[in-house]
């Protein structure tokens, strides 16, 4: 605002426009006689017609200057205008995408203010002594004394924690051309999530969360935001506005410190948005603590497969006779749910008939006949390395209540179906109205010095793990191979049924029955080009062969 030029500001057009008024005002009395003759219009020009005029202008403007809708809304915009004229003026804030733009000082104004909340910001705010109210997109109205607690982003959040910059060497040693400061940035982000595996080894990786407030999307001609904010007149849509503002506060006011810093550290405070990924450090620590760095990079751990993905409940019926109708422009929405609610009340009555006439009702429950359980499923397992088992078991404690269990060698127990484990870290996020939609690991350093020796290991061994591979691949080349063939020789069995399927030849008819397999044959042969080209001595010997069957066959 400083470089704004001053007759671009507000109150220049306000005083100019007042100015060349009150010089027409009173170029207007010195044309009538002058001021002594006109005291008394003066007077109740100023005093009674001007606040008067002034008052009715406010209230038909002040209907324009936000998008509001009800009548309380427009009185509560009127009520703030005459509050800053009397020098009580409140806070206007504007949040976008959850950051607030605001004036220089705006936030320390006390009178009633005015909030405006784009439609991917959410807020909170409170008193000196209470939180006073949850707020979704929209324009909302703030009582005295009443300020911001605090504001969340309803996008799709992506955190990364670790070495993010490209060519990055954690482990380098400082230049001497290089800033203590850049060296300081690369250390600390080493710090964040570094991690000794079982035998001591220091890995540093990358890790990004990918998250969210776990709101809710407004259906298909539902009001709402659809950054996930849901709204409407309905009982079931009140009840989700509210289970969206229970998870909007929680993730606000649940906001936390990091004991590991000290309260001037600008990390102390933890925000909203830090948690996940402060879970899933933590939790990729504990689980690199079970593994040897060895079997990081190796496929030897047996891990289930991931489970399918769970079906989504059906949505609930509406039930019309509770509901509210929103009536819209069209009549064909009236008549929709006047519809409705005549096939409940006829659903009700048949009800009713049925029990007068005594109908008999479905056997009890005890009644019928024992079921046993089916057995359980064998759980199915894939040979994993270490870090992929990593990377799913941090994924699972952060968006699943219970995951499986791994023991200190990062192996799971030994019986068929292990108790699954709650997950802390998930209870958390979603106390938190937070929502983990993926995590991952990768990219992970190692100290020079061990890079070499596993290099060196690597070259000493490569022979010998070469052999090993062509021998696997050999072996499934041959499994392939042999279940090709059957799959080839069903296939053409089927193919020369067909013939006797369709000939139908009677009982005795061997040579017709021949006949007609070698036809068969000599036409699969001539049907593909890459056939008759691998297959020409074949195709000559069904044609000789049929010559022999129409001179000498039996």
């Amino acid at each position: 605002m400083g470089d704004t030029p001053f007759y671009r500001r507000p109150w220049f057009y306000i005083v100019g426009w007042l100015v060349i008024l009150l010089v027409a005002y009173f170029w207007d009395i010195f044309s009538l006689g002058g001021i002594r003759i006109n005291e008394v219009r003066i007077f109740l020009d100023l005093f009674c017609a001007f606040p008067f005029l002034l008052v009715v202008w406010m209230a038909f403007f002040s209907q324009f200057i936000l998008p509001v809708r009800t009548f309380s809304d427009r009185q509560k915009i009127f009520n703030r205008l005459i509050a800053r004229l009397f020098g009580s003026r409140g806070p206007a804030i504007f949040i976008k995408n959850g950051i607030e733009e605001k004036e220089l000082g705006e936030e320390r104004r006390k009178g009633p203010g005015v909030l405006w909340l784009d439609s991917a910001s959410a807020a909170v705010t409170r008193t000196a002594t209470k939180i006073k109210q949850t707020l979704g997109p929209g324009v909302h109205f703030i009582e005295a004394k009443e300020t911001i607690a605090g504001t969340v982003d309803l996008h799709i959040q992506t955190h990364t924690v670790g070495p993010t910059r490209e060519g990055e060497k954690p482990f380098a040693e400082k230049k001497d051309d290089q800033p203590q400061e850049a060296y300081d940035q690369i250390q600390d982000r080493r710090k964040q999530v570094n991690a000794l595996t079982r035998d001591g080894i220091e890995v540093v990786p990358t890790i990004t969360v990918v998250f969210r407030v776990d709101t809710g999307f407004p259906k298909d001609g539902k009001p709402g935001s659809r950054f996930g904010y849901r709204t409407g007149v309905a009982a079931k849509d009140k009840r989700d506005e509210k289970a969206d503002q229970t998870a909007i506060r929680n993730a606000i006011i649940g906001e936390g410190i990091n004991p590991y810093y000290k309260p001037e550290n600008p990390r102390y405070r933890m925000a909203w948005n830090q948690l996940p990924a402060a879970l899933a450090v933590d939790v990729w620590r504990e689980y690199a603590s079970k593994f040897k760095l060895e079997e990081f990079f190796t496929s030897d751990q047996d891990f289930p497969t991931p489970p399918p993905p769970p079906i989504e409940p059906a949505e609930e019926e509406i039930d019309p006779l509770t509901e509210a109708i929103l009536v819209g422009p069209s009549r064909a929405v009236f008549q929709t749910a006047l519809a409705k609610i005549l096939r409940e009340v006829n659903k009700i009555m048949a009800r009713s008939t049925a029990k007068l006439e005594k109908k008999p009702s479905t056997p009890a429950a005890d009644s019928r006949p024992y079921t046993p359980p089916p057995p359980p499923a064998k759980i199915k397992t894939e040979m994993k390395t270490a870090f992929e088992v990593i990377n799913a078991m941090v994924a699972a404690r952060l968006t699943q209540q219970f995951v499986d269990a791994l023991d200190e060698l990062g192996k799971r127990p030994e019986h068929q179906s292990p108790p699954p484990v709650f997950s802390r870290e998930f209870q958390l996020l979603t106390d938190r109205g937070l929502k983990v939609l993926s995590v991952s690991i990768d990219n992970p350093r190692l100290n020079p010095a061990v890079d070499d020796e596993i290099i060196g290991k690597w070259e000493a061994n490569w022979l010998k793990h070469a052999k090993g591979e062509k021998d696997q691949v050999q072996q499934r080349r041959n499994v392939k191979e042999t279940a090709s063939e059957d799959q080839a020789i069903r296939q053409y069995a089927e193919t020369l049924s067909k013939a006797l399927v369709i000939a139908n030849p009677q009982r005795g008819e061997i040579k017709e029955a021949l006949k007609m397999l070698i036809q068969r044959t000599r036409g699969i042969i001539y049907s593909k080009a890459q056939l008759r080209k691998e297959m020409s001595a074949e195709l000559h010997d069904s044609e000789d062969i049929l010559r022999w069957i129409e001179g000498n066959g039996p």
